[in-house]
Formats: C-alpha cells, structure tokens, sequence
C-alpha cells in the first residue's frame, strides 16, 4: 500500500510538471478535482458503515437514491 501511494504521488507531480499550456493546467486541475471527490465520497462511506451500518441493510441502496 506505501508502494502504491508513493507511485501515486509521483504520478500526480508528473502529471503537473508536466503542464505547458494552460489547458493542461485545467485538465490537471479537473483530475485533482475528480480525485478529491472520489476519496471523500469512498470516505463518508466507510464512515457510514462504521457509524451506521443499517443504513447499507436496503436493497436500493445506490440504485434509487436520485430517482
């Protein structure tokens, strides 16, 4: 797991080192972005299952939640 984080970081520094134009800047900002919601998302919903584990007990869950 240390492995893969510290790959990860040296992807994300690639990755913004390596902007030349401004539209790259705005791509690397869009994957950070993309990224930061992905992680708080997976986050609240560890937190969930720790905190609140009937709340995963529906067989809807994620399925009809915006319907």
């Amino acid at each position: 797991m240390i492995d893969f984080l510290k790959n990860m970081g040296y992807v994300l520094k690639t990755i913004w080192t390596d902007c030349e134009t401004p539209f790259e800047y705005f791509i690397a900002v869009w994957i950070y972005c993309l990224m930061a919601l992905a992680f708080t998302g997976i986050g609240k919903m560890i937190f969930e299952l720790v905190t609140n584990p009937s709340q995963f007990d529906n067989v809807q869950f994620g399925i009809f939640d915006y319907i």
